[in-house]
């Protein structure tokens, strides 16, 4: 027993944060639900609907990455401190991304209602859509380690930096739609996600989950200052773009090997071969990744 660390009161705390996770799990299906204005049992058990499954278990996995930022809380926070900050942690980055839900589907995919296409079935707009709860999840884990949730100063950096994310993921999107709509001359990325176009997906997915690793890489970088938030914000913005770019730019080297020779247009848009479209993904996750651990 001498080889098992075991603290009463530290893990009794964990235990009720383990609960409090717990209920919002079972909360989440419904939520998802009331959000998108669906029947989530009909579309789950009646429909047997893959686009909802796909996108419920997407944000499913973005709350459990949200709150294992949270998940142990301070060791020198009283037992009700904790359970209160991951409990506030917990609606406050749900709500987050429910915003964040709606800036993608109002902004950046103005022509597609993502309740609609899931409904119908849409897999290419399901994993769209879990890749972007996925990727703000990653960012609003890194802010709540990054930054002392048990001040007002503490959520005034948080919700800054979500809409300073938010922004950037935003852009970073539209920039990447631009340039498909002008290198692919007749073919837009929302008409190929509406059309079902799977591969597609899956690498608009892994870019924007590349992309978010890459801006959590700024909580690494900055040093946060309680009374400097607007400065921080401002360094944290200009420490996200460099890393992106640093990002980017492996990715290119990485395509060019791994997938050397292959015409990555042709597969992924007119045979939308899927296994190219995930390797893709797989990519800009992965460089992603490394580098958020650097």
């Amino acid at each position: 027993m001498d080889m098992i660390y075991w603290d009463h009161y530290y893990n009794t705390t964990l235990l009720v944060n383990l609960l409090i996770i717990t209920g919002l799990f079972a909360s989440l299906r419904l939520f998802s639900g009331a959000i998108a204005h669906i029947n989530a049992s009909d579309e789950l058990l009646r429909k047997d609907n893959p686009a909802f499954g796909i996108s419920l278990a997407g944000a499913t996995l973005a709350v459990t990455i949200m709150l294992s930022g949270v998940m142990y809380g301070d060791p020198e926070s009283t037992r009700t401190e904790a359970v209160l900050v991951l409990a506030l942690c917990g609606v406050l980055g749900i709500i987050l991304m429910a915003l964040t839900r709606v800036i993608f589907d109002r902004i950046t995919l103005p022509d597609i209602s993502l309740r609609d296409e899931i409904v119908k079935g849409n897999i290419s707009v399901a994993i769209a859509d879990a890749g972007n709860v996925l990727a703000t999840a990653i960012v609003i884990r890194a802010i709540m380690i990054w930054v002392p949730m048990d001040t007002i100063g503490g959520l005034t950096a948080i919700l800054g930096s979500f809409a300073v994310s938010q922004v950037i993921l935003t852009a970073m999107t539209l920039l990447r739609m631009k340039v498909f709509g002008f290198v692919n001359k007749d073919s837009e990325l929302q008409n190929e996600l509406k059309n079902g176009n799977a591969a597609l997906a899956l690498r608009f997915s892994g870019q924007k989950i590349g992309t978010a690793f890459a801006i959590a890489t700024a909580a690494r970088i900055v040093v946060y200052e309680e009374y400097e938030i607007l400065s921080i914000l401002a360094v944290w913005f200009l420490a996200s773009i460099v890393v992106i770019l640093i990002w980017k730019a492996l990715c290119f080297i990485a395509h060019r090997i791994i997938l050397f020779r292959v015409n990555i247009n042709q597969e992924v848009l007119e045979q939308r071969n899927i296994a190219v479209g995930a390797l893709q993904a797989v990519i800009y996750i992965s460089l992603g990744l490394l580098i958020s651990t650097v």
